[in-house]
């Protein structure tokens, strides 16, 4: 079961995510001519996690081991 959502975010700045590569739009389903400049993210396991200001977070909590907790 389902119990709750949460939004993680990718440490970009201690990764040095710093490569670009050039994406398509789209518009309407459609790929147009145009393009846009987007971060290429290095891999990781480790993400940010904000367990304070979400409306689920007893949940998110329980989950985590209590030594990250503090």
């Amino acid at each position: 079961d389902i119990i709750c959502t949460v939004n993680v975010q990718h440490n970009c700045i201690d990764l040095k995510c710093t490569d670009m590569r050039q994406q398509r739009i789209y518009q309407e389903w459609i790929e147009t001519a145009r393009t846009k400049a987007v971060v290429e993210h290095r891999p990781t396991p480790h993400y940010f996690l904000n367990t304070y200001s979400i409306h689920n977070c007893d949940f998110i909590q329980m989950a985590i081991p209590e030594t990250l907790r503090n």
